[in-house]
Order: C-alpha cells, then structure tokens, then sequence
C-alpha cells in the first residue's frame, strides 16, 4: 500500500533522514521508534506531503502522489493537539470542519464516548479542553475521516494509562472494520508492544526494522540501546 523508496532528507547541512526504506500493507500496524530528534516527526511529515524528500521517493497504492493525493488518504494525528485546531471553535465545529455537510449529533456522539468523551463536550470551545482531551478531540477527527492510512505521531502519549488501554483497543477495532492502517510514532515501547505488528528503529537518520523489539520490549526499553 505504502512504500518508502530509499528516502532522504536534508535541511541546511544537517541529514536528517538516510536512505530510509520501509513498506507498509493493508491492515498492517508499524511502529516507528527513536530519540527525540531523531527525524521520527520528519519521516510522518514526508509521507503526508507536508515535505518533499531531498532524496528517493513515496509510493502509495503503487504510484508517486502529489502532497494533495496524500492528504486525502493519509492522515497525521499530531502530538501537539493545540496547534493543530482553532482554539476557539467548538468542539462540534473541529469535527465537522472536514466535511461539506454536517455530520449528525448522535454520530459525533459516538465517536467522543469511544474516546472516553461524551456529548456535552461537543458545545465546549478548544481551549476550554486540557491536552489529553483535546488530544482525543483530534483522535476522533481522524477515524472520522476514515482514510486509508491513520499516522500517530505521539498521539497517546497525553492519555492516562488507563485511557491509553481503551484508545489500543479502540484502534484495533476501528482498524478492522474498515481495514485501516497505522503508523505508531513513538517513543514508549509499550505502546508498539500492545499494537505493532512491526517495528522500525530510527537511528543516526537510518531506519532500521527491528525484529526482535516485539520479544524484548516487555523486559527492557529499548531506546537506551539506541
């Protein structure tokens, strides 16, 4: 479905990202893990079109796609869920600013109590929320949207752990009804343990697959290791 094709990236003098190649199928949840500022954030950016590669290339469903084709398959959940919405439209607003028709009450509804929100939210502006729930706002925004491909960039890391469990759950759900898939960016081994079928480490702008990470990471975190 999604191939990255030997993809590099330079900003200035500095490589961020090296010959970087992964491929990613139907259905298949991958995990992408590294340091802070090791071009994770970088890498979710090329994919969907916000940047251009310096080098190599971006294949979806077997062709090259324009920054507009991408967007409209492929979303980014981002980590910082403020920036990414008007703080002061309501939360009804931030759901349906996507659509040409409104979507109904009762669906917008159900996608907040499936994030551990409820209705009454709905009339709240953004900056009314706290971070995790504005977090969860985004969250629903996007399996609203139903797009081929869902990237994660930290998305879970403002939940609670507890909350962190049902969003799991909820992705896994979400994912096979509609036959989505996922890119986790992440720098907790514990979520790419719960979800990932695979996992790629990114590491002196090299990204790596990591074949054992699945087996070891109840025991260790891996990341000291990078």
């Amino acid at each position: 479905m999604l191939v990255c094709n030997h993809v590099g990236k330079t900003f200035g003098r500095q490589e961020v990202l090296k010959d970087c190649h992964f491929h990613l199928k139907r259905g298949e949840i991958i995990g992408i893990m590294g340091k802070s500022g090791s071009g994770k954030s970088s890498l979710a950016r090329l994919i969907i079109g916000l940047d251009s590669p310096t080098c190599g290339s971006i294949h979806f469903q077997g062709k090259n796609y324009t920054p507009k084709d991408g967007r409209a398959q492929i979303i980014l959940v981002f980590q910082d869920a403020l920036s990414s919405v008007n703080p002061y439209f309501s939360i009804e607003e931030i759901l349906n600013e996507a659509f040409y028709g409104k979507k109904i009450t009762f669906e917008l509804c159900q996608i907040l109590e499936a994030v551990g929100l409820d209705g009454t939210y709905l009339k709240y502006k953004a900056r009314q929320l706290s971070g995790g729930q504005l977090q969860r706002v985004c969250i629903a925004r996007a399996l609203l949207l139903k797009p081929k491909i869902i990237i994660f960039d930290e998305s879970l890391s403002g939940l609670d752990p507890v909350t962190q469990i049902k969003m799991l759950h909820l992705l896994q759900k979400i994912k096979r009804r509609y036959e989505l898939s996922f890119i986790m960016i992440s720098h907790d081994p514990k979520i790419c343990q719960a979800i990932c079928n695979r996992v790629f480490l990114i590491k002196n702008g090299y990204l790596v697959e990591d074949n054992e990470f699945l087996k070891r990471a109840c025991s260790t975190n891996c990341l000291t290791n990078l």
